[in-house]
């Protein structure tokens, strides 16, 4: 109360002159203290939102991992039960016995390569070529392929022939599980 006594004793003793100066330079003090602190939490905003935006683009990309760890999370499990399934699954075999129901030939060199897929697994491949086909026999190769789940389609790379065939280099994988 006091203070108030004082101020007000102080300013009842202010000249118009003084006074209207003293309360043009409280008013521009008070105005850019408003504009200071609006300029302060307009940046404060502005970094908080680009924060945000930021949080969001990770929990975007983190999604998407989570998304894609379930979809290898649920492939690796229909692998583990078509592995369970056939035990004695031999690749080699299989693209043997495949070959000659297809009535298709590889060009010799072809063999099976090992090397590690995950944790749970490892991959075998088998890299053939396969020369003088048509494109519907690898259309029919392929629907045959997709049917036996255990074995998968790798890679495909195609050629044309100057004789209206195909050459195809076919990569076919299949996973086994990791001796421990």
């Amino acid at each position: 109360m006091k203070i108030i006594n004082n101020l007000t004793n102080y300013i009842e003793k202010m000249s118009k002159k003084e006074f209207d100066k003293n309360l043009k330079l409280f008013i521009g003090l008070i105005f850019f203290l408003v504009i200071g602190l609006s300029y302060f939490f307009y940046t404060e905003n502005s970094d908080l939102i680009t924060r945000i935006r930021d949080i969001n683009k990770l929990k975007i990309k983190i999604q998407n991992i989570e998304t894609r760890y379930k979809k290898i999370q649920m492939e690796e499990d229909r692998l583990q039960k078509l592995l369970e399934e056939d035990k004695d699954f031999n690749l080699r075999k299989f693209f043997e016995e495949f070959c000659s129901q297809q009535n298709i030939s590889p060009e010799p060199n072809w063999d099976t390569q090992e090397t590690v897929a995950s944790d749970k697994f490892d991959e075998i491949k088998i890299s053939a070529i396969f020369k003088n086909q048509t494109m519907q026999k690898l259309v029919e190769i392929i629907e045959e392929l997709n049917k036996k789940g255990i074995v998968y389609l790798k890679e495909l790379k195609i050629e044309n022939q100057n004789n209206g065939k195909i050459t195809f280099y076919i990569d076919l994988a299949t996973k086994k599980f990791k001796q421990v």
